[in-house]
């Protein structure tokens, strides 16, 4: 099975990345940390299930770039070319954040999970909120793993 990571945090890539291959060690990990990585990932290969993160920066931040912008609905508009390109991933999204945007744009996790199981049924499976102090996030992530194994 292979699996592709779209996260842009370090140490919640390393935890997730650990507990994916305490589920099944032949599971084949690819990690992407921006909105530009990650499409350009999907769309050159194939994978059998997507972890998402929401809110990434534009472009990988190295020593000569910083991300240009954080985007809170990046993984959104990742979710959107999918959908557009007919690439049919399974995704669960997983962040730690507990409301999305500003203003009029503001969401609150329940409401954007609300909003991509409608948008994206093909594709969507769901979202996990990642609290690193806690256990419940490991839990649902194992679950969602298992029902597409």
């Amino acid at each position: 099975m292979k699996i592709l990571i779209i996260e842009d945090d370090s140490n919640k890539m390393r935890r997730i990345s650990s507990e994916v291959r305490d589920i099944d060690e032949n599971i084949i990990l690819t990690k992407a940390r921006s909105y530009q990585s990650g499409v350009r990932n999907l769309m050159s290969e194939q994978y059998d299930f997507l972890l998402l993160d929401m809110t990434l920066p534009i472009f990988d931040i190295s020593n000569d770039e910083d991300g240009y912008q954080v985007d809170p609905f990046s993984g959104r508009n990742i979710l959107e070319e999918m959908n557009r390109k007919k690439v049919l991933v399974p995704t669960v999204v997983i962040t730690m954040f507990e409301t999305f945007g500003e203003g009029n744009d503001l969401m609150t996790l329940d409401e954007l999970d609300s909003d991509l199981a409608e948008k994206f049924p093909l594709i969507y499976r769901g979202i996990i909120y990642y609290n690193s102090s806690e256990v419940n996030w490991k839990n649902s992530l194992r679950k969602k793993i298992k029902e597409v194994i």
